[in-house]
């Protein structure tokens, strides 16, 4: 049956769509909170740079969960 094949097929091709963005997902969302803790003002020369770093990141992170939770990423 040519018909079940095609629909199999397509099902397969979401599945792989799905798993390839979930992946991405988590993995921006890693890097995301490797940066947010890599900019945290405990170091000397970055002092004086106060929480800008670490809340524009820390709001980023806001994003990309948001992004992630709704499923547009």
């Amino acid at each position: 049956m040519p018909g079940g094949t095609g629909i199999a097929l397509a099902g397969t091709v979401m599945s792989n769509k799905f798993r390839r963005g979930a992946m991405l997902g988590t993995i921006l969302i890693i890097v995301l909170i490797l940066l947010l803790i890599g900019a945290f003002p405990a170091w000397p020369h970055s002092r004086s740079w106060g929480y800008w770093p670490s809340s524009s990141l820390g709001l980023i992170v806001v994003i990309v969960v948001i992004l992630v939770l709704l499923g547009h990423i």
